[in-house]
């Protein structure tokens, strides 16, 4: 019965060690109540959809600057919407010098007609 003693201390100098030795690191940034929160879950199909239009509209009208309807492509630029600016020609096919929402969303969804159509390629 010599190795109860030992083992019992043994136990407890782990249980303290682990208690006592390595903090839990927590960001003094994320106030205590947000600590145990959960994430969101995840956005699918038709409402990922829409809060991707949201999105892509809030941009739109903050480089709108002038509230005219209607963007340049230094407008995009200097607000930050790159997506815009990169594509500014594919955009404005007609060579206005501005693109619409109207514009900008037909095009998103162009482009998002492409990458989800199947392939008529054969193998």
């Amino acid at each position: 019965m010599r190795w109860r003693p030992v083992i019992l201390a043994s136990v407890l100098l782990v249980g303290t060690a682990n208690a006592v030795g390595d903090p839990v690191l927590r960001d003094p940034a994320i106030p205590e109540a947000l600590r145990t929160t959960q994430p969101a879950t995840p956005s699918r199909g038709a409402e990922l959809q829409a809060q991707v239009q949201r999105k892509l509209r809030q941009r739109f009208d903050a480089a709108d600057t002038g509230r005219q309807g209607h963007i340049s492509r230094a407008q995009a630029e200097a607000a930050g919407y790159g997506f815009v600016a990169r594509h500014f020609d594919a955009i404005d096919s007609a060579g206005h010098g501005s693109v619409s929402w109207e514009q900008v969303a037909a095009f998103v969804a162009g482009r998002q007609r492409r990458l989800t159509a199947p392939s008529t390629t054969a193998p």
